[in-house]
């Protein structure tokens, strides 16, 4: 640093200081006139014009117009002239050598150049100055990138391409993608923005295989009813279904319930056989397809032979269950009795029954069938203990099982007894009845004994209740009092003995 020694700096007399300023004031008069004789100047320097387009510049100098000229790889013309200018346009500007320099002839000044920004705004590439370019990439309202080139160093324009990549989720369905560009040639020139078409994004969430609900097998010309389902897609509305079964196209309604993309459709065919259900989900460029098999199968009729819609009972009786035609295999053929049982003498009109059955369905058909057997008779049908009141109104029923139907009649001291009658009882009803059973196939025996209560005896029944009764009484009595009254039992033993006789 340099320092100043204020003791050894001594001002000069007031008339050296004069003289001073003469000669400063001489020297500065020198050079500027040195200077306005000599000079050429540009304006303006750093212009700025669009691709293809024309400008002016200004070439002045200190010396006559005459002598003055510019120097360009452009198209130009004088449009003006003036003492020591000329004014200057140039067309066509469509080179990025941009250099253009004024000049004057016989002078010892040096040119002066004009550096032109020459700009393109084209909407496809981008074709720009590339230093002075800004290109932002947006989601939506979300600026996703931000790109610069300051550190560019060629002048010319040029193809910007500008990658960025980005994790598409859920929520970005729909959202708008642009691209913004910003050319700044401020100050010498504009601010140029762009914003490209709008892509919208579509995404699509489609991760689980769809599921197909659908039987195994089908009646042939029968309908069934069947669903395909894309759980936890996004977005669900936009899925579409293509519905197959034994190659042809399939008629179904689509549903959507949350992330629940649905198609339902009935299928049928007269086709036996196994059949594919093909079922294939398309989401955006996403598509999967699930299928199974469905069988066909066609029931044949059955039918029933038996060699006699009668039989006795320990006869043997055949009995044919078939199918028209050739049945599918999987199938089982049965014959059965509406009763559960063949050979029963208690039911005398049977319904054999020949079953086709499958996992899903069956057919029948039956036949009346008759099993005869000879009477017989048990306690149900025909009780051996009776007990009846005198002077009571009671039937007497007694009935016996077989096929046909058994006549049934009792006898009692060989005397034919009114079975399912009512009849007023009296004594002479009491005693053993025989009952007798019988149909062309046989007979059956059964001893029924008929117990008939006399009214006298009833009422004896009750005095002797009451006489037990007071037996006890005076019994009890006598012993509270420890004395033995034997005049207290010879009335009772007299009333007892006059009911006897």
């Amino acid at each position: 640093m340099l320092k100043l020694n204020p003791i050894a700096f001594k001002p000069f007399p007031l008339f050296y200081n004069c003289i001073f300023m003469q000669i400063v004031y001489l020297f500065i008069f020198l050079i500027s006139g040195f200077a306005e004789e000599h000079f050429v100047r540009i304006w303006p320097e750093n212009p700025v014009v669009q691709f293809g387009g024309s400008l002016e510049i200004n070439c002045s100098a200190s010396i006559e117009a005459d002598a003055i000229g510019l120097e360009t790889a452009f198209r130009r013309e004088i449009i003006g002239t003036g003492s020591n200018w000329k004014l200057f346009r140039l067309t066509n500007i469509s080179d990025w050598n941009t250099n253009s320099l004024c000049y004057a002839k016989d002078s010892g000044a040096k040119t002066a150049k004009a550096t032109i920004t020459v700009y393109s705004k084209s909407h496809d590439d981008c074709n720009t100055p590339i230093r002075d370019l800004t290109v932002t990439l947006l989601k939506g309202e979300e600026q996703l990138l931000v790109k610069t080139f300051k550190d560019h160093t060629q002048l010319e324009a040029g193809a910007v391409v500008v990658n960025h990549r980005i994790r598409a989720q859920q929520n970005d369905y729909n959202k708008t993608i642009t691209c913004q560009t910003s050319l700044d040639l401020r100050p010498a020139g504009p601010l140029l923005a762009n914003t490209s078409h709008g892509i919208s994004l579509r995404t699509f969430d489609f991760a689980k295989a769809p599921l197909l609900h659908t039987g195994l097998f089908l009646e042939a010309g029968t309908l069934m009813k069947v669903t395909c389902d894309a759980p936890e897609v996004s977005p669900a509305d936009e899925a579409t279904f293509d519905l197959w079964f034994a190659g042809k196209p399939l008629t179904f309604i689509t549903t959507v319930m949350g992330g629940l993309a649905s198609a339902q459709a009935e299928i049928a065919s007269s086709s036996v056989g196994d059949h594919e259900l093909i079922c294939t989900v398309s989401l955006g460029p996403v598509t999967r397809t699930v299928k199974k098999t469905v069988n066909v199968f066609a029931l044949p009729k059955p039918i029933l032979q038996i060699g006699s819609s009668e039989a006795v009972v320990g006869q043997k009786v055949n009995i044919t269950c078939g199918v028209e035609g050739s049945a599918s295999p999987g199938f089982k053929m049965q014959i059965l009795d509406a009763a559960k049982t063949l050979a029963s003498s208690n039911v005398n009109e049977h319904f054999l029954h020949c079953f086709i059955t499958s996992i899903i369905t069956s057919e029948t058909n039956h036949i009346p069938f008759s099993i005869l057997d000879g009477p017989q008779m048990d306690d149900s049908s025909c009780p051996q203990i009776w007990t009846w009141k005198e002077g009571s109104t009671t039937t007497l029923t007694c009935s016996a099982l077989g096929n046909p139907t058994a006549t049934v009649q009792c006898w009692k001291d060989g005397r034919l007894y009114k079975i399912g009658k009512p009849q007023l009882i009296q004594i002479e009803h009491d005693g053993i009845y025989q009952c007798n059973a019988t149909n062309q196939y046989g007979f059956d025996v059964r001893d029924v004994t008929i117990y008939v209560e006399r009214k006298s005896q009833s009422a004896f029944n009750f005095i002797c209740q009451v006489v037990s009764c007071r037996l006890n009484l005076v019994k009890q009595t006598d012993k509270n009092s420890g004395h033995h009254s034997p005049s207290i039992y010879s009335p009772v033993k007299k009333k007892l003995e006059w009911f006897w006789s």
